[in-house]
């Protein structure tokens, strides 16, 4: 493995390589994975900046988080990173600033590197973001959440990674388990689509700007992203554990979301949420495999 500092779409970062796979780590931004190629065809959505300006975050408190959210609004930076789910605990429905905005110490390591956030001063956590590549080639993905409150927190780590269309996302599940979130949230239309089931799997397409959200219970603890490339089929395939008998916040193992606005769809995994003691954490790892198919 080879990690050398570059520009990532435009940031100032990292990029770790081995074998046909490179990952582009931009710690300032919310310790994001903002890229990753295979084969030099990069598979995430990151617009490209000429001038990046990082967000400029108050050093100290913010007397007034909710106007100050509102003023900086819901930005969208592309690529892969840890979410604090459930959402309905956001101020002004967006994420916690100093978890997806702020900067992240960055620690280089042989087998990886470990991107480290701030105390959150809204939400009193820190992530902890561990990435790496096994022997194999394979990618190790560890994200923690670490309380450190005086009081318990019910949370739990959403992980969120925003993939360049056009693609189709395999669940292993059966249709009746999987629902549309215009139910539920009624900012959402009705896209008009259903997903289908084959050989076990339900297919998702995410190909056109239509916005949705798919989300439910899994089978395994699995989620394959297969991605037409010029050099051909590409699966971006991912292995994390699930557990039946937990609650998951948003009532899903798994979600799916397509923009109308971007081109882009995220595949997003969940952790179960629990309670996590003053001074404990909860851990979510996944294992990523890429190759052509």
């Amino acid at each position: 493995m080879i990690i050398t500092s570059s520009s990532i779409c435009g940031w100032p970062g990292f990029v770790m390589t081995k074998g046909d796979i490179s990952l582009g780590l931009v710690p300032d931004l919310g310790g994001r994975i903002m890229s990753l190629q295979f084969r030099g065809q990069e598979l995430l959505y990151a617009p490209v900046v000429s001038k990046p300006e990082l967000p400029l975050l108050p050093p100290g408190d913010i007397a007034d988080l909710a106007a100050f959210k509102r003023s900086f609004g819901f930005q969208i930076f592309g690529g892969d990173k840890t979410w604090v789910a459930p959402e309905w605990d956001w101020v002004e429905k967006v994420p916690p600033l100093d978890l997806d905005a702020g900067p992240y110490a960055f620690e280089s390591k042989k087998d990886g590197c470990i991107m480290t956030s701030r105390v959150c001063r809204e939400t009193g956590l820190q992530v902890v973001r561990q990435v790496g590549f096994l022997e194999g080639g394979d990618i190790a993905l560890v994200e923690i959440l670490r309380n450190k409150t005086d009081h318990p927190v019910l949370r739990s780590v959403w992980n969120v990674t925003q993939v360049a269309r056009p693609f189709d996302v395999l669940m292993p599940a059966q249709a009746k388990d999987i629902r549309s979130y215009h139910y539920d949230d009624k900012t959402l239309l009705d896209p008009g689509l259903v997903p289908f089931e084959k050989d076990g799997w339900v297919v998702i397409p995410c190909r056109d700007d239509v916005c949705f959200k798919f989300g439910g219970v899994l089978r395994e603890g699995r989620a394959v992203v297969m991605k037409d490339t010029p050099q051909g089929m590409v699966i971006f395939a991912r292995v994390f554990d699930i557990f039946k008998d937990e609650r998951y916040a948003h009532r899903s193992m798994l979600e799916v979301f397509n923009s109308s606005r971007y081109p882009y769809g995220e595949v997003e995994v969940h952790g179960t949420l629990k309670p996590i003691p003053p001074g404990g954490e909860v851990v979510l790892n996944q294992l990523w495999r890429v190759y052509s198919a």
